[in-house]
């Protein structure tokens, strides 16, 4: 069949009428996103503002030990970077603490409480527990890229938040794809992120929490900005979606 319309321009009038924040809150968020995308391009040129990189973490310490902690060491302006982690009480490495102090040099905030994991509560913590205001939230199976401080500085406005949709691995870089359904990384200012509401603790099951965050953003006149991030790796593993799960559109 003829494509009538470029394929550029049919993703454009998707985003402008078809988009996931025109379909669940409405149509003014086009506003939203334009002054959102304004700020980024007249954001003013200044020094590199430093970062936190926020973990919920609960017995999935290999990969944060093998991917996360080794592309942060990689980083560009390292120095401008502090590890935020609120660890569920794990249990698969004798003292996860001690195993990261190990590998990262850099200023490291660690907290410990035993607990059931929930996303929402885990990352919650995570970065309340920071000290910076720009601040991202990490899964622990994500290899981040060499520019991360700077993307950080890039994305984030008063008016925006950063969701990069990661190239997802299924068993080798070439069967990878961009995750475009996914919210679960993102990266604000703390206050936003407050004002926002945070994650929802009330959901205490896999899934949702990531895109009623993104919803809410919204709502407080904060811009979804998304980016293909080829760079920052998902690397594979179990999956706790339960069986049955209903997305929410």
């Amino acid at each position: 069949m003829k494509q009538w319309l470029p394929i550029a321009l049919k993703q454009w009038l998707w985003w402008v009428f078809k988009s996931p924040q025109r379909k669940q809150i409405g149509f003014g968020t086009l506003l939203t996103d334009i002054k959102g995308y304004w700020s980024i391009q007249t954001k003013p040129t200044k020094s590199l503002q430093p970062i936190s990189i926020c973990i919920g973490i609960k017995n999935r310490s290999q990969h944060l030990l093998t991917h996360v902690i080794p592309s942060l060491n990689a980083a560009a302006h390292k120095e401008l970077i502090t590890l935020s982690i609120y660890d569920a009480g794990s249990n698969d490495v004798p003292n996860l603490k001690a195993s990261i102090q190990a590998l990262w040099s850099g200023t490291l905030i660690y907290t410990q409480a035993e607990q059931d994991f929930t996303r929402s509560k885990t990352f919650n913590a995570a970065i309340l527990q920071s000290k910076d205001e720009y601040i991202m939230a990490c899964d622990a199976d994500i290899e981040l890229p060499k520019d991360i401080v700077q993307k950080i500085n890039t994305y984030v406005t008063p008016h925006t938040v950063w969701f990069p949709e990661v190239w997802w691995l299924s068993d080798a870089p070439q069967n990878g794809r961009f995750f475009t359904e996914g919210t679960g990384l993102f990266a604000s200012t703390k206050s936003n992120f407050i004002k926002a509401g945070m994650y929802d603790e009330s959901i205490t099951t896999w899934g949702k929490e990531d895109w009623l965050l993104y919803f809410a953003f919204y709502k407080n006149k904060v811009a979804g900005y998304r980016t293909n991030e080829r760079e920052m790796v998902h690397y594979p593993h179990e999956s706790l979606k339960p069986e049955g799960f209903v997305k929410m559109f």
